[in-house]
């Protein structure tokens, strides 16, 4: 039974914007498994409503994931209580504003709100995500990870690299998220996405416990010349989403 369960979420995985609906023998083949086994796992995850096979044996994902989303979303707090404080330190800061969790190893954006400025930076949807070594919100998380997930995502074969400045090596990344701990923010400079910066804090539980971060994106040239009174700005409004959280839970 665990065996099969470890086997679902890679499933899940191979679904993608990019790449909306498989075949039995192309799921076997992107996941490195027998097709018998593939087929079971696709057929078994279209019972429960996760996934809906067509006539042509293709799969895509089903309807119950939007039930469970919204289910998922009722019964989540940080981005109820996250929200105005987004909005104010959009308005503060007129750069686009985030706010992401940490889900294996890559960042997962809860909300968004674009970029007051003429010249902006659009950003990530809500909803998508993004490797966590390249930006700042996912630095940032990592930097309050456990030790062990931190070792196991740096172990992988490759840190991706996405331009020039993205960092790649290992070592320099953990030296990164020491300083991270230590000064309770992260910058990101071109990282992800060439002449775009980011910088991001992070968000505590009621029990101290890192959960999220908040940043902001923007244009390169524009967020490195502020980027000390910038950083202020996304460091009070982490520390008021982590007060918020403390109260909303009493």
């Amino acid at each position: 039974m665990l065996q099969t369960i470890a086997k679902v979420g890679p499933v899940l995985d191979l679904f993608t914007e990019d790449r909306t609906e498989w075949g039995v023998s192309e799921a076997a083949e992107a996941l490195g498994i027998p097709r018998s086994t593939a087929h079971s796992l696709l057929s078994s995850l279209a019972e429960t409503g996760l996934l809906m096979g067509s006539s042509k044996g293709r799969y895509r994902l089903g309807w119950r994931i939007i039930e469970l989303n919204a289910v998922m979303h009722a019964g989540n707090d940080i981005r109820s209580v996250a929200e105005p404080v987004l909005l104010d330190l959009n308005e503060q800061t007129g750069e686009t504003t985030n706010l992401g969790v940490l889900d294996r190893g890559y960042v997962i954006y809860l909300d968004k709100l674009a970029a007051r400025h003429q010249v902006g930076v659009t950003g990530v949807r809500i909803g998508a995500k993004l490797e966590a070594h390249c930006s700042a919100i996912g630095k940032v998380l990592l930097a309050y990870e456990s030790s062990a997930r931190v070792q196991a995502i740096l172990a992988s074969p490759t840190l991706r690299r996405f331009t020039d400045k993205t960092i790649t090596d290992p070592q320099v990344l953990e030296h990164e998220l020491e300083m991270i701990r230590s000064q309770g923010v992260a910058y990101e400079s071109g990282e992800a996405v060439a002449d775009v910066a980011c910088i991001a804090a992070p968000v505590k539980d009621a029990y101290g416990v890192v959960v999220a971060a908040v940043s902001i994106t923007g244009p390169e040239f524009r967020v490195d010349a502020h980027r000390e009174t910038l950083g202020r700005a996304v460091k009070g409004a982490a520390a008021d989403i982590t007060a918020r959280l403390a109260i909303h839970k009493r």
